[in-house]
């Protein structure tokens, strides 16, 4: 039976809204409060499936609540509800993670079919994830432009994938993400492409805010570097993760480079994983992470 979680400063809209979800013919449990600080204390008490919160409220804002929401373990999806005014605010909402947002002037016609909706998509994904801890063994292989946009979906899948499959736990799932972007842009950016190192600084500094990156463009078009792919293959079993990730570049002498200690991209790598390893050329980097879960979980699972 669904539990909803209802916030909203205003009482008389309280009431409307809990009565139209329960007028629904669903069994849905309705929870009403008059704040954002009253929601995060009733949701330490309780377990909800999902938020539907005023995104204008004194104090705690309901965008405030959706990010304290989406920062706990399990995510619950927030639904934010607007006047006609705070359109500004709820698209806000919506660019930062809420599921969908309904306005104040469309409650009775809006609310009810987005409210299942989301619950609808919400089991959905849950299934999704039980399916995927089910899985034995998964293997991928991609080809890649140079488009530094691709890295942070593919990073995003391992992460889901191995978190999904309970190979590791969330701070080895960032550690090795980590790792994977820093051999990923370096094969793409320094093994494909060619830039030196003032280059590479240039597009590290832009990497993660969506900007267009020049030096990637104008390098990404020449006829010496269009034709230059990133071929990425990752297996996924009950051991581990490996990641092989091969530029279409010259190389560069592999020993020179790590015993030099100039490139910190190397060593933050070889710092994250189990085993890193290149190919005699330079140009193919296997990243290997072993199964690994938190310390709790570990001492969870011994003998009393």
């Amino acid at each position: 039976m669904p539990m909803i979680l209802v916030a909203d400063d205003s009482e008389l809209d309280r009431m409307v809204i809990q009565e139209m979800l329960k007028k629904e013919p669903l069994d849905w449990l309705v929870e009403v409060v008059g704040s954002a600080e009253e929601a995060i204390a009733l949701m330490r008490e309780m377990a909800f499936d999902l938020v539907v919160t005023d995104v204008l409220m004194p104090g705690m804002s309901g965008i405030d609540l959706l990010n304290h929401v989406h920062r706990q373990p399990c995510r619950v999806p927030v639904i934010v509800i607007s006047g006609q005014d705070d359109k500004s605010s709820a698209v806000e909402a919506l660019r930062q993670g809420a599921a969908s947002y309904v306005p104040k002037s469309e409650l009775g016609s809006r609310l009810g079919e987005t409210v299942k909706q989301v619950l609808d998509a919400a089991r959905s994904e849950q299934g999704y994830q039980n399916l995927i801890g089910c899985a034995n063994e998964m293997r991928y292989q991609f080809t890649f432009e140079n488009d530094s946009n691709l890295i942070q979906p593919f990073i995003r899948l391992m992460q889901q994938m191995a978190g999904g499959m309970g190979l590791l736990c969330p701070e080895a799932l960032t550690r090795f993400g980590i790792a994977i972007d820093e051999a990923m842009v370096n094969a793409m950016c320094h093994g494909n492409l060619e830039l030196s190192q003032d280059e590479m600084v240039e597009v590290r500094s832009q990497l993660h805010t969506g900007a267009r990156i020049e030096v990637m463009e104008q390098r990404r078009q020449s006829p010496e570097f269009v034709d230059r792919r990133l071929h990425v293959a990752a297996g996924l079993s009950k051991e581990g993760i490996k990641v092989t990730i091969r530029d279409d570049g010259g190389g560069f002498p592999v020993s020179d480079a790590q015993h030099s200690g100039a490139h910190r991209g190397i060593t933050i790598i070889e710092n994250l994983v189990d085993k890193a390893s290149y190919n005699s050329s330079g140009n193919e980097l296997t990243l290997v992470k072993l199964r690994e879960v938190s310390k709790s979980r570990q001492a969870a699972k011994q003998p009393a």
